[in-house]
């Protein structure tokens, strides 16, 4: 087992500098998948792309063998930054996607304000793209035009700041557009200070396949531009299993089931602050070997109340010492330290990869064991 794109992309959100959210990230990859499904795929574009933080995921986004381009006036052409809406470094930018794009022969970087774009020199075979460039009204306006004439339809395009009281000028330039070309875009989505469009005709819903997707989500419909359109407000990324999901296949909480935990006993008895080994079964019914060594993965608890209540969630943990493969059984004694005070409480056996996930975090069952101190 090894680490996803999605894992590793979340930790760079430490050490990447940039205005973008991991939740925006993954809206963004669950309607292209929809849309992908539909069999609208092509070439992406980000207009502002500063240091790279959201050009990591959108890059992943394009089409199979198709491009992605990237719009900046990087630290050479900031006389142009009307709007002074942030100051991208290429040489930055450029590191820190080799971080995950070790071949960026997908990328074309076109340094320079969006507006001196010429739409004829570019593909009409684009499926995503994403505005956070200029922040006025006329960048905005003239921004969504641009994405609109090189989308193919049912493409999206997402607007960065729509609502942001900081910016007035997205709001104006999105509603100039409105006004100028009605019925070529369509609001599908506000969340993450994003706003996400889809270009006219569209012969599909791709809201009612949203909403499917994620029916156990609270979801809100508002109206916008005259449209029905989803508030979602949740945090995404408790929905979705970050280490199975890949930029073109999100895979629901819960879909997998990686291993199945199981205790020797539905029952403990223990004194106060006293350790007992608890011998733990552990069976691999993932298609992958499980990581071992000390300090890797292995088998901990987490310690309830009666009711449930979480009263320490780390605890010592057991380490897998051999590789486990797929369909494989192995036992292993699981120290458990009972509390200090007397009293009726639960185990919550689970499995932990470490700096990784516990394995219930990805929806993967526990074993839950009743525990007596007297």
């Amino acid at each position: 087992m090894k680490r996803s794109f999605f894992q590793e992309y979340l930790e760079a959100f430490n050490s990447i500098e940039g205005w973008f959210s991991f939740d925006a990230a993954l809206l963004f990859t669950t309607y292209n998948q929809l849309i992908a499904a539909k069999g609208v795929r092509g070439d992406v574009l980000e207009i502002g792309v500063y240091h790279g933080l959201s050009a990591i995921s959108l890059a992943a986004l394009r089409g199979p063998g198709k491009l992605f381009y990237a719009v900046d006036l990087f630290e050479k052409m900031q006389d142009q930054n009307v709007s002074r809406s942030g100051i991208g470094n290429r040489q930055i930018f450029e590191r820190n996607l080799k971080r995950f794009y070790p071949d960026l022969s997908f990328l074309k970087i076109i340094e320079g304000p969006a507006a001196a774009l010429n739409p004829t020199a570019l593909s009409r075979n684009f499926s995503f793209c994403h505005v956070d460039g200029g922040h006025s009204r006329e960048e905005t306006c003239q921004d969504l035009a641009l994405c609109h004439s090189l989308l193919l339809p049912g493409g999206l395009v997402a607007i960065d700041d729509y609502f942001n009281a900081q910016f007035p000028g997205v709001c104006e330039g999105a509603a100039q557009y409105m006004l100028r070309h009605p019925n070529s875009l369509r609001p599908l989505a506000i969340g993450y200070n994003k706003v996400l469009f889809q270009k006219l005709p569209a012969p599909f819903d791709v809201n009612e396949d949203f909403r499917r997707m994620f029916s156990d989500m609270p979801q809100e419909s508002v109206r916008m531009w005259d449209a029905p359109t989803l508030l979602i407000t949740s945090v995404l990324r408790s929905f979705v299993d970050l280490h199975a999901s890949t930029p073109h296949h999100l895979v629901r909480l819960g879909a997998i089931q990686r291993a199945k935990v199981a205790a020797a006993n539905p029952e403990l008895k223990a004194n106060p602050d006293e350790v007992i080994s608890v011998p733990v079964t552990v069976t691999n019914t993932s298609d992958e070997v499980f990581p071992c060594g000390e300090g890797v993965c292995g088998a901990s608890y987490h310690l309830l109340s009666a009711s449930g209540e979480v009263l320490r969630h780390d605890n010592d943990r057991t380490w897998l010492l051999n590789p486990l493969k797929p369909g494989q059984t192995e036992t292993v004694p699981l120290s458990v330290r009972a509390p200090a005070q007397r009293g009726d409480y639960r185990v919550e056996i689970d499995l932990v990869w470490e700096q990784v996930m516990w394995f219930k975090d990805v929806g993967n069952p526990t074993a839950l064991v009743d525990l007596k101190v007297r």
